[in-house]
């Protein structure tokens, strides 16, 4: 489920907003200026968030223009330089992350027609993220290791292992690619936490995947991790799907208690109230958005291929 960790701008401050505002419209610019108007949907919240924490933890330099709305040319924006370390970086993580979602997204697609146009998509951004693939080295990112890791991923899943290893091969997977371009550049405790909370918001995003498509799953017999770990609860059975509901909803409480004790080591300033909120606010708001598809079995209409809206 690329795409859930967007902060709840009600709860932050105006000044808060504002700031995590600059990356996100930063990131969107480069992805136009670079590419064309079309890439500014590829634009995602991962890739917002590790500029945001990279820019503060490793280039500090928070140096902004006014520029023009990619969305609304006539507005003008407070954005970084399309070439800031920070913004690249985002801008390589929405690529990759868009892959991973756009890859996910087809395999639900019913219907010739979107699906074949789905797959000229595909194809598009799928040159595009080839012709940046040295890009990622410079941030530390291996490509060919993600790739891998992805693979014995799926191994996991069709052998049947526990529902532990596979949370945990989903949350080093997902740990591995925010946290690589920090490597060298922090110091060990800090790189260390930053670990713990991407291993740990790679989890809880799996979890959150697997409860919101535990029916769509069910019905096109695909791998759900839930599914999986309770050997098949019945789809029908209400007061069975609640308790597990519940018991999933628990973990990913406990995962949360566990990332917001991590935070003060990660010594943020400007980035704190941002991430806290993510780790609070987002995903207390993403928890009850699954009890609607998983218990009240109702389709998220916010769901769609070209996640991220508007900040």
């Amino acid at each position: 489920m690329i795409g859930i960790l967007k902060p709840e701008k009600m709860e932050l401050l105006l000044k808060d907003c504002l700031y995590y505002k600059l990356y996100y419209c930063s990131i969107c610019r480069h992805m136009v200026k670079t590419h064309n108007r079309l890439y500014a949907f590829v634009n995602t919240y991962e890739g917002t968030l590790i500029a945001m924490l990279y820019n503060e933890m490793v280039v500090q330099d928070i140096r902004a223009v006014k520029d023009r709305c990619s969305g609304m040319p006539i507005a003008k924006v407070a954005s970084l330089s399309s070439d800031h370390p920070a913004v690249r970086l985002g801008a390589l993580i929405s690529l990759l992350a868009f892959q991973i979602k756009f890859q996910d997204n087809l395999d639900d697609e019913k219907g010739f027609w979107v699906t074949r146009y789905n797959k000229a998509l595909q194809s598009r951004f799928q040159k595009t993220f080839d012709a940046n693939i040295d890009q990622y080295q410079i941030f530390n990112i291996d490509v060919e290791q993600i790739q891998e890791r992805l693979k014995v991923l799926n191994r996991l899943e069709e052998s049947s292992k526990s529902f532990s290893e596979i949370q945990e091969c989903w949350g080093e997977t997902f740990a591995y690619i925010m946290t690589q371009p920090f490597k060298d550049k922090v110091d060990p405790s800090r790189l260390s936490a930053l670990e713990v909370l991407f291993t740990g918001l790679g989890k809880i995003i799996n979890l959150l995947d697997a409860m919101e498509d535990f029916h769509s799953d069910l019905k096109a017999g695909r791998f759900n991790l839930i599914q999986h770990a309770e050997e098949a609860v019945d789809p029908e059975d209400r007061a069975r799907l609640e308790k597990t509901y519940d018991k999933y909803s628990q973990l990913i409480a406990n995962e949360k208690q566990a990332l917001l004790t991590c935070l003060p080591a990660l010594s943020l300033n400007e980035s704190f109230p941002v991430v806290e909120n993510i780790i609070t606010h987002c995903l207390d708001k993403e928890t009850g958005k699954v009890f609607e598809s998983m218990i009240e079995k109702k389709q998220n209409p916010e769901r769609t291929l070209f996640n991220c809206k508007d900040f």
